[in-house]
């Protein structure tokens, strides 16, 4: 009930951060072009610093080797729910585009904005080094099979290599490195602790930023997508119900199990709206969902946080 009541506290901290964004855009604190500055400062600097701050601090070389199953469990996530989403997909008869985008949104979570603070909140002593290997697992998927369906036919993208050499995944490989050689600790703690206060500043201007959008985007469109409700009720509750299920009896390792479970509840990734800006048609799509889950994962985090937690 404690780390509920944790979870609790945090949903409603986003919330509330939320509000102030748009309430901040609303009374033409900031502007659009705020936000676009905002969104590139989160994501190629704020966001590193906080996977990198967290993965070093206090964490041990032994501690990363007794992790490592949390890449197994990632890998099983994806794969179980790509395979879902793919099926729910032709369940409400989507088509083309729209059915790539919709399968992108419910298949990868907002682990960046929302999943970090919430693990690191949840499980402050395994929690970092959870988040830091499942980024690889994360990232690879993101910039192959997200990228894909987010890219329209009428614009084959191809694989790029470079696409992965970004700032997070950078900070996390950086992170492993100095943690298997066991050198992180070498690093001063005015460093570290410099690094970490920097980076904790991602979270509150995460939801910000995710707030300041609700005013300038046409999500209302969005309500009336069918599609959006099914995603909502099966990705985001349902799912996340049934991996930890299933789960648990495979893997004995509870903690780790929970925090995959946690990241399955996650609404859609804030990249996913990035990527659709090459297919105008579905951009608006694509940011509504993003907006559209966030709102419901105030609800939806707290309903499956209570039965795993």
């Amino acid at each position: 009930m404690e780390q509920f009541n944790i979870v609790l506290n945090q949903l409603i901290l986003f919330f509330v951060l939320m509000i102030i964004g748009y309430i901040a855009v609303r009374l033409h604190v900031v502007g659009e072009e705020f936000l676009d500055g905002l969104s590139r400062l989160i994501t190629r600097i704020l966001l590193p610093l906080l996977v990198f701050s967290n993965a070093v601090s206090g964490t041990t070389r032994s501690q990363l080797f007794e992790c490592y199953p949390i890449l197994l469990l990632t890998l099983a996530f994806y794969i179980s729910i790509i395979v879902v989403c793919l099926a729910l997909g032709k369940i409400l008869r989507l088509k083309g585009e729209r059915n790539k985008v919709f399968r992108a949104a419910f298949v990868f979570g907002n682990a960046g904005f929302i999943g970090i603070p919430l693990i690191t909140a949840i499980f402050p002593e395994n929690g970092p080094i959870y988040i830091a290997l499942m980024s690889i697992i994360d990232q690879t998927f993101m910039w192959t099979y997200g990228l894909k369906l987010t890219t329209p036919a009428s614009k084959k993208r191809k694989f790029n290599f470079k696409n992965f050499i970004n700032p997070a995944l950078c900070a996390v490989i950086l992170s492993l490195i100095l943690l298997l050689l066991n050198i992180n600790t070498l690093i001063p703690d005015v460093l570290v602790n410099a690094l970490s206060t920097m980076g904790k500043a991602a979270t509150p201007l995460s939801l910000f930023y995710l707030g300041g959008l609700f005013h300038f985007c046409n999500w209302k469109s969005v309500l009336k997508a069918k599609e959006l409700y099914a995603g909502i009720f099966v990705k985001m509750i349902a799912f996340p119900l049934a991996f930890y299920a299933v789960a648990s009896m495979i893997c004995p390792l509870q903690e780790m199990v929970r925090t995959i479970s946690i990241i399955a509840a996650l609404p859609t990734m804030t990249t996913i709206a990035m990527f659709t800006k090459s297919n105008q048609n579905q951009e608006d799509y694509a940011v509504g969902f993003v907006l559209m889950t966030t709102a419901a994962s105030l609800i939806t985090l707290s309903i499956v946080s209570y039965f795993i937690l």
